[in-house]
């Protein structure tokens, strides 16, 4: 029989955890806005969303410990009542997941020199996770007891399956674009490998929970374990998005564009004047005419800049990498 512990212990441990995730979100969308303000307009309306989303769900689910926990101390008979609070909150975590994936599925689309078919597959796979976490919280809404909320195991199984074959597929795109960029210059593949570490380690975190949701439901049923995992989804798409946005400067710090400047500045002179250049120093041209400049005559001023150019690797989410 499932104690307290792992029971609403994993609740409140959910609490906690996503609260910390929350916390280190909102950091995250702060540097972005102070960051990044010359992004589109659609993505720091994405961002807003985001984060719009993630403080309902905290808030709704912090209301719904403190009333199991607070408002019912002591009453053992609201430990088996489903309240509506811990289910409406799933549909904030759903918004948040198709928004996200959505993002990763335009930056596959980018990559892929806007092949649609390519992109299909990981449209389709969000569409159909959000789909079914819309239906799975629609029916529990319905339900009044975790008892009854067992009965909807299948479904909360395909929702978990789904997401994650989902962040799977856009994963395995993005990586196999990525390394189809790779050119014969090596800092160019530096960069190439950087981002396909760093998208392998943003999709993992929300992969690996629902594949531990899926499997905890059927090893511990009668447990809040799979809640636990369940619940953290929608921290981990924040700040999976969040931290690509602001991860940016620092993918391209590898290969800067670097820009010299030399000016050089001629002035107009008389037949019987003449003029002496070697006092020229750090790129920048100081002319001494040693009989005397005619003030009349308009300066010609030429900058020469030197360019060394680094080529670089954009993805296409509104800034260069």
């Amino acid at each position: 029989m499932a104690s307290m512990n792992t029971t609403f212990g994993m609740l409140f441990n959910a609490v906690v955890v996503g609260s910390a995730l929350y916390g280190a979100g909102c950091l995250q969308g702060y540097m972005y806005y102070r960051k990044y303000q010359r992004d589109p307009w659609y993505l720091k309306a994405l961002v807003g969303f985001i984060l719009v989303c993630d403080t309902f769900q905290v808030g709704i689910l912090s209301a719904c410990l403190y009333q199991y926990v607070i408002l019912n101390f002591a009453n053992q008979e609201i430990l088996g009542i489903l309240l509506n609070t811990l289910i409406i909150e799933i549909f904030f975590s759903d918004a948040i997941g198709l928004a996200v994936q959505m993002f990763y599925c335009w930056r596959v689309w980018r990559l892929s020199n806007g092949s649609y078919l390519v992109v299909a597959i990981p449209v389709l796979l969000s569409w159909a996770a959000f789909a079914s976490l819309a239906v799975y919280s629609s029916l529990a809404l319905r339900l009044h007891t975790y008892a009854e909320l067992a009965s909807l195991k299948n479904l909360s199984m395909s929702c978990n399956i789904l997401a994650a074959a989902s962040d799977i597929s856009i994963s395995v795109a993005m990586v196999f674009f990525l390394q189809r960029s790779k050119t014969a210059y090596k800092e160019t593949n530096h960069i190439i490998n950087r981002l396909i570490v760093f998208t392998f380690n943003a999709g993992i975190p929300v992969s690996v929970c629902a594949l531990l949701a899926c499997i905890s439901i059927n090893v511990w049923p009668s447990t809040f374990i799979y809640i636990f995992f369940f619940l953290l989804q929608g921290r981990l798409y924040t700040n999976s998005l969040l931290v690509t946005l602001n991860c940016r400067e620092y993918t391209r710090r590898g290969t800067p564009n670097r820009t010299e400047a030399t000016s050089y500045v001629m002035h107009s002179y008389h037949d019987n004047h003449r003029f002496r250049n070697d006092d020229i120093e750090a790129g920048k041209a100081k002319v001494k005419d040693s009989e005397g400049v005619d003030e009349s005559q308009p300066a010609i001023s030429i900058k020469i800049d030197t360019i060394t150019h680094t080529e670089q690797v954009s993805v296409e989410d509104g800034s260069s990498f």
